[in-house]
C-alpha cells in the first residue's frame, strides 16, 4: 500500500468528516481517468459513489419488492411461467 504523497484519501463531508482509504489500484485508475477527461479526480470520485449507491439502493429495492410478493403469494412456478408464454405465443401465431 502506498503511503504519504501517493496515498489517496476521500474525505466525505457531511455533519462530520470521514476519510476512505482507495486502493492503490483504483487510485491509479481514477487519477488516469481524471488526467484524461481532464475533469477533478474528487469529482469522478464522487460520480462513481453517487452511481454504485444509486445501485445497491435499486438492487436492495428490487429485492424487498420480490420478499413482498413471495410472503403475498404473488409467485409462479418456472412451469406456469413457460405455460403462459407457450399460450402468449400460440395465441400471437392464430392471429
Amino acid at each position: 500500500m502506498a503511503r504519504g504523497a501517493d496515498a489517496c484519501y476521500i474525505v466525505v463531508m457531511g455533519t462530520t468528516a470521514e476519510s476512505v482509504k482507495l486502493d492503490d489500484d483504483v487510485h491509479e485508475e481514477l487519477r488516469k481517468l481524471a488526467k484524461r477527461s481532464g475533469r477533478p479526480l474528487g469529482t469522478l470520485a464522487n460520480d462513481a459513489l453517487r452511481d454504485f449507491v444509486r445501485y445497491e439502493n435499486h438492487v436492495a429495492a428490487a429485492i424487498d419488492r420480490g420478499i413482498t410478493d413471495l410472503e403475498a403469494g404473488r409467485t409462479r412456478t418456472t412451469e406456469d411461467v413457460f405455460a403462459l408464454l407457450e399460450q402468449q405465443r400460440l395465441a400471437r401465431t392464430r392471429g
